[in-house]
């Protein structure tokens, strides 16, 4: 993993709690979205309308990258929570691999790093004779999806490009009442398309990147009456993301080296999605590198910086904003290997912002590897969120910007240990503790609603998860999951964003021959029943591939077939959200298949 060091390194010298979903998980797994990949690694996802975004450690604090560089935005994203950002705006068949690293990193990422960090890591362009994949898709209420990746190249220069697109109609969910209810204006429209662009000088890599995501979706987001299906948004949504990339690694022939300089821009556009005019135009232009030192055997050091300038122009309700900020930053990384096994990382990083001024977040901790496969650790780390720029400058008909609101604070205790007991048995677990000063909480008030600090949020959890390989044929999985939420906010706006208090999945995979199948029961139990429609529910998935050829398979999916009535996250309900407005999917099927050329 890249993620948790900002170098190659293997999870069993990483002190933290790590999911890495590879690419033989996400070729196995058929999946049509990133969003899908993270679900089926047992990761928290919420879903809402058209969109998706992780949840770890029971927060949405979550800083999500694209090799490595930042996408998510200083402004309102989706619909109802500003830390989140799409992660579906990647096409699925563009990524190599995921990595989840649980805990504070904002000594190594910087603000928004408070809970964790998701990865999303693409492909890179492969020398040779052209290669690539085909992908087709078919399922329920209309799914049809279509995706080709070619690359190819020299020994010199090697290229990559890609496309995809995919269309759905409304989707279907189950009410509370056991009613199957068409979900309103749930529709979606997406196209992506991807280039990268690799060249050798000398010892050296130059890279060359981009990337669009364009959605025309409908945008129902949530449900006004979960009796009828009715969504409480009747217009549609027009996005636009778009990525630009150059990147030059020195010494870096091969992958991961460590030292770099690099440029990018991000853009995201939007017109229309609310009962009135909306349109928003996000800029971001940041310039980065980082620089790797071999300081003897047993001492590496790793230390960047950052500048970068992001700008927004939003129209709401034909009231304009205008607001823009500056980032600059520095950071160290200290790795000390301490003999016996034992190291040590320690890591600052100074960030100045040019609304909150200059802060300083830090983090020590210490890894025990006992051998290749089995490590323990403890770790303590700091985080900072700032406020976003349209919560302090917002000044629209609906929502009213507070200048003088302050930045979220936090600090995270973590232990855990990851170990291959035997040659077939794998167990890991962590256990966390985190405390949020400052947090920033929406308050729905008449006329205009607008943000507010509270005291604290206090946070305490754990994963534990387990395989077995029986043999060569049968896989068993198990996870469990416990997230606990307290908190001065007198509107216990957190019982709603405590999606998964407990969470239980039992997984078992079966390869035989040509064919491989894979099925997982999740179980959630403990939401507050003043925001959800029941406190638990059971969903069942299964996969069944057929591999025809070496280069040929095809595969059936089956998605919550317990067909069960469940919301991704809860409401403080009223007329405009009533209880079960962000219903799920019910019952759904896709069939498709990949060529490998």
């Amino acid at each position: 993993v890249v993620t948790a060091s900002r170098s190659e390194t293997a999870i069993s010298d990483v002190p933290a709690d790590v999911t890495l979903i590879s690419e033989a998980d996400i070729e196995r797994g058929n999946y049509k979205s990133v969003s899908d990949a993270l679900k089926g690694a047992n990761i928290n996802v919420v879903q809402k309308g058209f969109a998706a975004y992780p949840v770890i450690n029971g927060d949405s604090r979550v800083l999500v990258m694209v090799d490595g560089k930042k996408v998510n935005w200083d402004h309102l994203v989706m619909s109802g929570d500003t830390n989140a950002v799409n992660v579906d705006q990647v096409a699925i068949g563009d990524v190599e691999r995921i990595e989840i690293v649980r805990g504070p990193n904002s000594s190594l990422y910087g603000e928004r790093a408070v809970s964790g960090v998701v990865n999303i890591i693409t492909k890179r362009p492969t020398a040779g004779k052209p290669t690539g994949s085909f992908n087709i898709q078919l399922g329920s209420w209309g799914e049809k999806r279509a995706g080709v990746n070619v690359s190819g190249g020299d020994e010199r220069n090697s290229i990559k490009v890609g496309v995809s697109h995919e269309r759905r109609k409304d989707f279907q969910y189950k009410n509370t009442y056991g009613e199957k209810r068409t979900f309103e204006n749930s529709d979606i429209s997406r196209t992506d398309y991807n280039v990268g662009f690799d060249r050798i000088i000398g010892n050296d890599r130059l890279r060359l990147e981009f990337s669009r995501h364009e959605a025309d979706d409908g945008y129902g987001v949530h449900l006004s009456n979960p009796r009828t299906g009715a969504s409480q948004y009747q217009g549609r949504t027009e996005n636009v993301d778009t990525g630009y990339g150059a990147t030059y690694m020195f010494g870096s022939e091969k992958e991961g080296e460590g030292t770099f300089l690099r440029f990018y821009r991000n853009e995201s556009t939007t017109d229309g999605g609310f009962n009135s005019q909306y349109d928003h135009n996000l800029r971001r232009n940041a310039f980065e590198g980082q620089k790797l030192w071999m300081l003897g055997d047993k001492n590496m050091l790793i230390g960047g910086f950052l500048w970068s300038q992001e700008k927004i122009h939003e129209m709401s309700g034909y009231v304009p904003m205008d607001a823009s900020a500056v980032t600059k930053a520095l950071f160290l990384e200290d790795d000390w290997q301490l003999g016996h096994g034992y190291s040590l990382k320690l890591g600052s990083r100074l960030e100045h912002h040019s609304d909150f001024g200059t802060d300083v977040t830090s983090h020590i901790s210490l890894n025990k590897k006992f051998n290749r496969r089995t490590h323990s650790y403890i770790s303590f780390g700091q985080a900072v969120n700032n406020p976003s720029l349209k919560m302090r400058y917002a000044d629209s008909p609906f929502w009213v910007g507070v200048p003088d609101l302050k930045q979220e604070k936090s600090h995270t205790f973590t232990i855990g240990a990851d170990s291959q007991i035997t040659r077939k048995w794998n167990i890991s677990g962590s256990l966390y503790w985190s405390k949020v000063k400052n947090a920033l909480n929406w308050v729905s008030a008449s006329p205009r609603g607008y943000y507010q600090n509270v005291d604290t949020e206090d946070r305490r959890g754990l994963e534990l998860s387990t395989r077995y390989r029986a043999d060569d044929r049968w896989t068993l999985r198990a996870a469990y999951s416990y997230a606990h939420i307290d908190s001065t906010d007198a509107a216990k706006g957190y019982l709603s964003k405590n999606t998964r208090p407990n969470g239980y999945n039992l997984g078992i995979s079966y390869t035989q021959g040509k064919w491989e199948a894979d099925a997982d029961l999740s179980y959630v139990t403990g939401r507050s029943t003043e925001r959800f429609t029941d406190a638990r529910y059971l969903t069942l998935d299964v996969g069944v591939n057929y591999h025809v050829t070496k280069d040929f398979k095809v595969y059936l999916k089956g998605m919550n077939l317990t067909d069960e009535s469940y919301e991704s996250i809860g409401v403080t309900p009223s007329i405009w959200t009533p209880m079960g407005a962000y219903a799920m999917p019910s019952r759904h099927f896709i069939l498709g298949g990949t060529y490998q050329f």
